[in-house]
């Protein structure tokens, strides 16, 4: 038997709801992992792809690529398990997992359609390609960061009967493992509760780029690679709660509430579904810049001697940053969830940096150019028991957030809750002139055309979108923003 699978009454009629609408659907189940079961908090239907983007598995799932949003009734969305196409919901889960705070991640995915075709051998092997997928995409922006589960959950809701079946798959296991698992729906979400964690995050990183081409796919790798050591540090890293430092086994939150009150008395059958989480404050007191390692050389030889490098990347400033906790967490798992949230943001905003770099060819511009990375905006509502959080560029507004909850995650939010205050916009002006080595500072050149997620060009599409692998070439690149009320800058600049 597998872990028990929890989560609100709600959801269960959601998928009954989607059973007796009788089409096939697949999406993403969002949650959180514990010792002994998996909590579900969100149903995320993924999206039909847009103009045979994603007609290939073969395609890497780290670079971004087109599509729009769920449209069950569409002539490109899969009538069956076995035409589902692995890369589109792995690019689903690549981009949904970028609205998760520190705690929450892609448990699995729930599947709508007649036993008869969840059953068979295809569809099987399918699901497990699928499991396999999505877990390496949303475990590889951790940087081995924090432990993750390696079991992910599968609903099967029939279309025919309504019957709703669980089960968890080892997706590290090379023949598969299946356990049937047992899946429970109750009001509230039972002790699913959450717990919330605040924290700000004060960065200061400089990487040496090698000198080789680079495309903006090998720039992200690159960087991945080099900010590995800094995730390690982060890791073991002293975090503290509310200004202690509890031991990892002690109960996060160690009060005592009033039986079927909770916070201000309110219980009894007029209780809401869920009460707003009680908010600790951590501190990450981590030992500073670490040492960056060189990269192994082109000939596969190590990082040791002198190495010609094209650039720098630079990343300095001050990160928002939230996680939620189940109301039985520990302090450990309080932990984990705030460093999980740290390296996720910080990988995050240099994969869309990145997805947006192949928007515009750059060779023909000289001297630095000026590119300002998304900012952090947190998102409440969509009768969630747990706030989200999303990303955006220089003229975006809340409203392109609620437009990505809904493309995403199937929410619809209210502009109104959207928080935009906590992370701010740069001035472009405070960046000091870049210029080649003894040579004659440069004018900044402004790019403004940036797409949010890289699929848009200056328009911002905000669904699972984005751009293939090309190449660019520049001189100089500077990329500025701020976060917060101290600035953050990521400074890249090439050198002939």
């Amino acid at each position: 038997m597998g872990r028990i699978i929890i989560g609100d009454e709600i959801l269960q009629d959601k998928l009954t709801a989607l059973a007796k609408a009788g089409r096939f659907q697949i999406g993403l189940l969002i949650g959180q992992n514990t010792d002994d079961r998996h909590i579900i908090v969100h149903l995320a239907p993924t999206p039909v792809p847009d103009e045979g983007d994603l007609s290939s598995e073969d395609e890497d799932p780290t670079l971004p690529t087109n599509a729009t949003r769920h449209d069950p009734t569409s002539s490109k969305y899969p009538d069956s398990i076995p035409k589902v196409v692995d890369a589109t919901v792995t690019e689903h889960a690549r981009q949904a997992v970028r609205m998760l705070p520190g705690g929450l991640n892609i448990l699995g995915v729930y599947v709508v359609t007649p036993l008869n075709d969840f059953t068979a051998a295809p569809s099987q092997a399918k699901i497990r390609a699928v499991l396999s997928s999505v877990h390496r995409t949303t475990t590889r922006v951790l940087l081995d960061s924090c432990e993750v589960c390696d079991e992910k959950v599968v609903i099967h809701v029939c279309s025919q009967s309504f019957k709703i079946t669980c089960r968890t798959e080892d997706v590290l296991s090379s023949e598969g493992s299946s356990k049937v698992s047992e899946v429970k729906f109750v009001r509230g979400g039972g002790d699913s509760t959450f717990k919330q964690l605040t924290y700000s995050y004060n960065i200061n990183l400089n990487f040496w780029l090698p000198k080789e081409h680079q495309s903006a796919q090998s720039l992200y790798r690159t960087l991945l690679t080099l900010l590995r050591p800094w995730a390690k540090s982060v890791k073991e890293s002293l975090i503290l709660i509310d200004s202690e430092f509890p031991d990892d086994n002690d109960a996060l939150d160690r009060s005592k509430t009033k039986k079927g009150g909770g916070a201000g008395g309110r219980g009894g059958p007029h209780t809401p579904p869920f009460m707003p989480p009680r908010v600790f404050t951590a501190e990450i007191l981590d030992a500073g810049t670490p040492l960056i390692p060189a990269l192994p050389t082109p000939n596969g030889g190590g990082g040791g001697g002198v190495r010609e490098s094209m650039g720098c990347v630079k990343l300095t400033g001050s990160l928002a940053g939230l996680a939620f906790v189940h109301s039985k967490a520990t302090v450990g798992e309080g932990r984990g969830a705030v460093i999980m949230d740290l390296v996720r943001s910080v990988v995050g905003r240099w994969e869309m940096h990145c997805d947006s770099l192949v928007e515009e060819p750059l060779s023909h511009l000289q001297g630095p150019i000026i590119h300002e990375p998304p900012r952090r905006v947190f998102i409440e509502g969509g009768g969630l028991p747990v706030s989200l959080c999303d990303y955006l560029f220089p003229g975006d507004t809340p409203t392109d957030a609620c437009q990505s909850a809904k493309e995403l995650l199937g929410l619809r939010i209210q502009q109104q809750h959207v928080d935009d205050t906590l992370e701010i916009l740069a001035d472009a002006s405070d960046v000091e002139n870049i210029g080649e080595p003894g040579g004659e500072p440069c004018e900044p050149l402004v790019n403004p055309g940036l797409g949010r997620r890289g699929g848009g060009g200056g328009g911002g599409g905000t669904g699972v979108g984005g751009i293939g692998g090309v190449t660019f070439s520049i001189t100089h690149l500077l990329i500025l923003s701020a976060i917060l009320t101290v600035l953050i800058a990521i400074a890249v600049s090439y050198f002939k």
